[in-house]
C-alpha cells in the first residue's frame, strides 16, 4: 500500500475551517492516517472516532465530504473495507445535513467515488459484497448509469441468497423501471426465501401489482424476519410490507396479509414448529402496528388474533391488544377468565383486559386478588377516571354509567390495601413497574371516582393522608360530606399547614373543594408564587381554578409579569408568565400588563421546541377577544406553519368573530390552512385544535369539498392521531373521530352524537 498516494493532498485541505460533531475538524487528518496503522487498536479507535465525528448518529458536517475521497482510497487499498464502505453508505444516505454549503454535497462526494468501489461488488468476501451493494444504493439518483449496470451484472452473477436479495433491493432503488420485471421473475420462479422476501418488499414499496398469490407467498414465508437476518436495510419485513400497502391505499390487502400471517402463526404453533414463536411475535407486532394506522384493522383482525389466546405461550402477547384496540371482544372473555384466575403476570394482564372490556366478572376477581393485580388496578383506575374510556360506549337503560361500578366487596379490598403497611406489602418499581409504585394513586382514585358511596373508607384514607397527601387529599374531597365529616375537614386543614408546599397545596385544594374555604390555598399559592419554583406553571393552573377567589394573588401576579423578558428564557418560565397573564386578564382586563407577555410567547416560534409555547400564547390571546388586535401582526407570519395554524386561526377568529375576512384572509382560505394541519401522525392535542378552529371559522368557511375533508377525518380509514403513548394512540384517535363527527354536525346543521 502506497500511503503517499492514498493521502495525497490530505494536508492541502484547510481542515481548521471545517467542522464535525465536536467542533474543529483539525483532528481528521490524523484519524484518517491512523486508519492505515498496522496496530489494530490504533486503527479501530480511529474508525470509532470518525464514526462519532464526521457522521455522528447519521448527521453529516462540513468536514464529511472532504474526508470521503480518502476513505474511498483506503477501501481500494484493502483497509477495513466492510467498515469503511459502510461508513460511506451512511454518509450517502444521510438526510441530516449540518451547515453544508451545498445540499446533498456529502452524498455527491460518495457518488463521485463509486468508480473504485464498484469492483467490490464482485469481491470474494460476502460481507464486503453486501455492504458495497447497500452503500451504492444509498447514493440513489446520484449513482449514475455505471452503478446501475454494475448492479444488474452482479444480479446475473450472484449466487449467495442473502447478497442476491440485497442486489435486488438496490436495483429497485436505483432503477425503479426495472423493479417489476425483476420481482415478477423472482416470485414466479424458484428463488431462495431471502430473495423472495426482498421481491415482496420491493413490490409493496414500488406500488407494483399485488394479488392473492402474492399474499400467499408472504404467508408461506412467515416469519419473514429470519430470511433477512444480517441485512443493512434495518427493516422488519412483514411490518414494512403491510405499512407500504396501507400507505398506498390498499387497506383491504394490508389487513388480509396480516390476517394470513396470524393464521400461519397459529398453524406453526399447532405443528410444533421451531419457528412458531418468531412467527407469532412478528405477526402480532405487525397487527398492533397496523391497528395504530388503520381504523378498520382492529375489528377485522380480532378473529385472527383470538386463537392465540388459547396457548399460554402466545396469550401474553395478545392480551395487550385486547386492552388497547377499543373493540368489544365477548368471544375473548372465557379465555381471559381462565388466565385471570391463575397466578403470575399473565393473570394480572388478563384481568386488566377484562376490566377494559367491561366484563362483569372483573370486579369480583379484582376484589379477591387485589394485592397481586397491580396492572388490573391501574386499568380500573384509568377506566374509571375516563383516562382510557372509549367514546360512544353504549349503555343499557338503568345501567350504572361508571365504567367500574361501586361494589362493596371491592370497596373492602381497596380499604384493606390502603391500610396495608407499605414496607411489607407494596412492591418496588422493579416488581410490577409503575403499576405497583403508583398503587396509592390508583386506590385513592377509585374511591374518589365512587364519591360518597365510598364513605366507609374515610378511616383508611385519613390514616394514609400523611403518607400519600396528594392522591388521598383529592379522594377525601370527593368522598367526605362536609356537613357530617368535620374531622375530615380538620385533618385537611392541619395537612395544609405542614410539610412541603406541594403537599400543603393538595390538602388546601381539597379543603377548598370540600368547604369553599380558599384562604389556606391562597396562602400556599402565595408562597409558591414568591419562590418562583419549577412547578410555577402548575401553581398558576391551580390559582386559575379559583376564579374570583384568586384576587388576593394579583400583586404577586403583576410582579411576575413585570419581570424583564431576560428572566423568561426557559420554557417553564415563559409558560408560567403566560399562565399569569391569562389569570390577570380574567381578573382585571388589564391588556397593558398582558399583551407584552403574549407577544413574547409568540416570538418563541423561532426557538427550538418553541411551538407549544406559541400555541399557549395563542390560547391566552383568544381570551382577550377583540382586545388582542395589536397582536395580529405577530400572528400572521406564523400562519404558514401547519403545526401552529389552528391555534393562530382560533386567535384571529376571537379578534374578529363576526368578520367575513380575518386580517385580510378569507375564512375559506384559513379553512384550507387549518385542514392541512390535520395529518396522519398528529398528537391528539394538535388534531383536536384543528377541529376547534373549524368550529370557530363557522359554516360559511366550508364548501362541500372542505366538508368532505372533515368527513374523511371522521370516518376515513387512516388514523389522524398517530403520536403519543403507544397504548393511548388508538383511544385518542377514537376520541378525535367522535369529536370530528360532532364538528361535522355543527357545520352542516345536523346534530350528530358520538
Amino acid at each position: 500500500m502506497d500511503l503517499r498516494l492514498v493521502f495525497a493532498d490530505l494536508d492541502r485541505v484547510d481542515w481548521s475551517r471545517l467542522c464535525h460533531a465536536y467542533g474543529s475538524a483539525e483532528d481528521v487528518p490524523a484519524l484518517l492516517r491512523d486508519l492505515a496503522s498496522p496496530v489494530e487498536k490504533t486503527a479501530a479507535e480511529a474508525e470509532q472516532e470518525l464514526w462519532s465525528s464526521i457522521v455522528h448518529q447519521g448527521t453529516v458536517y462540513t468536514a464529511t465530504a472532504p474526508a470521503v475521497p480518502f476513505l474511498a482510497r483506503l477501501v481500494a487499498e484493502g483497509v477495513r473495507r466492510s467498515a469503511l464502505v459502510g461508513m460511506l453508505g451512511v454518509i450517502a444516505g444521510s438526510v441530516d445535513e449540518h451547515d453544508l454549503p451545498v445540499p446533498g454535497a456529502a452524498r455527491g462526494a460518495v457518488a463521485a467515488q463509486l468508480g473504485p468501489l464498484l469492483p467490490l461488488l464482485a469481491d470474494d468476501d460476502r460481507e464486503v459484497r453486501r455492504t458495497t451493494v447497500w452503500a451504492v444504493a444509498q447514493c440513489r439518483s446520484a449513482a449514475g448509469p455505471d452503478a446501475r449496470a454494475a448492479l444488474r451484472a452482479r444480479w446475473a452473477a450472484e449466487s449467495d441468497p442473502a447478497v442476491r436479495a440485497d442486489v435486488l433491493t438496490a436495483c429497485a432503488l436505483l432503477d425503479p423501471d426495472a423493479a417489476e420485471e425483476l420481482c415478477s421473475a423472482v416470485l414466479a420462479g424458484n428463488e431462495p426465501a431471502p430473495v423472495q422476501v426482498a421481491a415482496l418488499l420491493v413490490t409493496a414499496d414500488c406500488g407494483l401489482p399485488w394479488d392473492m398469490e402474492t399474499t400467499k407467498c408472504v404467508t408461506a414465508l412467515v416469519p419473514l424476519e429470519r430470511h433477512g437476518f444480517g441485512a443493512l436495510w434495518e427493516r422488519e419485513p412483514l411490518d414494512a410490507i403491510v405499512e407500504a400497502l396501507h400507505t398506498r391505499g390498499e387497506t383491504d390487502t394490508a389487513i388480509d396479509v396480516v390476517g394470513s400471517a396470524l393464521g400461519r402463526a397459529v398453524a406453526l404453533r399447532l405443528q410444533g414448529s421451531e419457528h412458531a414463536q418468531a412467527a407469532t411475535t412478528e405477526a402480532r407486532w405487525t397487527a398492533e402496528s397496523l391497528a395504530r394506522r388503520s381504523r378498520t384493522a382492529p375489528a377485522r383482525l380480532l378473529p385472527a388474533v383470538l386463537p392465540l389466546l388459547d396457548d399460554p405461550a402466545t396469550a401474553a402477547g395478545v392480551i395487550p391488544l385486547l386492552r388497547t384496540w377499543c373493540q368489544p371482544a365477548p368471544e375473548a372473555v372465557p379465555a381471559l377468565l381462565a388466565i385471570a384466575r391463575a397466578t403470575g403476570e399473565s393473570a394480572d394482564e388478563a384481568l386488566a383486559a377484562l376490566v377494559c372490556l367491561g366484563a362483569p366478572e372483573a370486579t369480583g376477581l379484582l376484589a379477591r386478588h387485589l394485592p397481586e393485580r397491580p396492572h388490573a388496578l391501574m386499568a380500573a383506575y384509568r377506566l374509571t377516571t375516563g383516562e382510557t374510556r372509549t367514546p360512544g360506549r353504549a349503555h343499557t337503560p338503568g345501567e350504572d354509567r361508571t365504567p367500574l361500578p361501586y361494589d362493596p366487596e371491592l370497596l373492602d379490598a381497596l380499604r384493606a390495601r390502603l391500610a396495608a403497611e407499605p414496607s411489607r406489602e407494596r412492591r418496588s418499581v422493579f416488581d410490577g413497574g409503575l403499576a405497583a409504585t403508583n398503587e396509592p394513586v390508583y386506590l385513592s382514585g377509585l374511591l374518589a371516582a365512587w364519591g360518597r358511596p365510598a364513605r366507609a373508607a374515610l378511616p383508611e384514607l385519613l390514616a394514609a393522608l400523611p403518607r400519600h397527601p396528594l392522591p388521598v387529599s383529592r379522594a377525601l374531597a370527593a368522598v367526605a360530606d362536609p356537613r357530617t365529616d368535620a374531622h375530615v375537614v380538620e385533618a385537611l386543614r392541619a395537612q395544609a399547614r405542614q410539610g412541603p408546599p406541594a403537599t400543603r397545596q393538595a390538602a388546601a385544594s381539597a379543603l377548598h373543594s370540600l368547604t369553599g374555604d380558599a384562604d389556606p390555598l391562597i396562602s400556599v399559592l402565595s408562597e409558591l408564587l414568591a419562590e418562583r419554583g419549577n412547578g410555577l406553571d402548575h401553581t398558576l393552573t391551580v390559582a386559575a381554578s379559583l376564579g374570583e377567589a384568586a384576587r388576593p394573588l394579583l400583586p404577586l401576579l403583576h410582579t411576575l409579569l413585570a419581570e424583564p423578558p431576560q428572566s423568561r428564557e426557559t420554557v417553564p418560565a415563559i409558560r408560567a408568565a403566560l399562565g399569569a397573564a391569562a389569570l390577570v386578564w380574567e381578573l382585571t382586563g388589564d391588556e397593558r400588563a398582558v399583551l407584552p407577555v403574549i407577544r413574547e410567547g409568540l416570538a418563541w416560534a423561532s426557538q427550538a421546541w418553541g411551538q407549544e409555547t406559541v400555541k399557549r400564547a395563542a390560547e391566552v390571546a383568544c381570551l382577550l377577544g377583540p382586545t388582542a388586535e395589536p397582536l395580529v401582526p405577530d400572528l400572521l407570519p406564523l400562519l404558514d406553519d401547519p403545526e401552529l395554524s389552528p391555534a393562530l386561526v382560533l386567535a384571529l377568529t376571537s379578534v374578529c368573530p363576526e368578520a367575513g375576512t380575518l386580517a385580510g384572509f378569507a375564512r375559506t382560505t384559513l379553512a384550507d390552512r387549518v385542514l392541512a394541519a390535520a395529518r396522519p401522525g398528529s398528537y391528539a392535542r394538535s388534531a383536536s385544535a384543528v377541529l376547534r378552529a373549524c368550529v370557530a371559522l363557522g359554516p360559511t368557511a366550508f364548501t362541500d369539498a372542505r366538508l368532505d375533508v372533515i368527513r374523511d377525518l371522521a370516518d376515513g380509514d387512516r388514523r389522524i392521531v398517530g403520536a403519543g403513548l403507544q397504548d393511548q394512540i388508538i383511544l385518542d384517535d377514537e376520541r378525535f373521530r367522535a369529536e370530528a363527527r360532532k364538528v361535522l354536525g355543527t357545520l352542516t346543521g345536523n346534530a350528530l352524537s358520538s
